[in-house]
């Protein structure tokens, strides 16, 4: 018996047969855990961490969409302009289409050049041959 009464008063909650006692103290305890679960609005997600390399939320997503869309741009101009598929990197690369561009420019002007003193030389045939 005086080990019994010694394992009750180590152990409160617990009866002479070993079952849990419930006071007011666990009582409230457990309405505040229920309170919790409750309000808790994550309790229905599960974090799950992103594997390296893989975007877990919106923005990192729209970024890793636009950086793609640009690199297939460029890989487009790459394939669009003589010599650039040689140049490594994005910065020369712009720069070998850049001036492709500009070389292009200058061409049409030369040919727009032409053409027009093609114009007014047929148009003056022309005339002669009018009159």
């Amino acid at each position: 018996k005086e080990n019994s009464l010694s394992t009750a008063s180590q152990y409160p909650n617990l009866s002479n047969e070993g079952e849990e006692k419930e006071d007011s103290d666990s009582k409230r305890s457990k309405k505040k855990t229920e309170e919790k679960k409750s309000v808790d609005p994550y309790k229905d997600f599960i974090h799950v961490r992103a594997r390296r390399g893989q975007a877990t939320d919106s923005h990192s997503l729209a970024e890793r969409v636009r950086r793609e869309k640009i690199s297939e741009r460029m890989k487009m101009l790459q394939d669009l302009v003589p010599g650039c598929n040689k140049v490594s990197g994005k910065a020369l690369m712009l720069d070998e289409i850049i001036n492709y561009v500009q070389s292009l420019q200058r061409q049409v002007e030369f040919l727009s050049m032409k053409l027009s003193s093609v114009n007014t030389r047929l148009d003056f045939n022309m005339g002669a041959l009018v009159s």
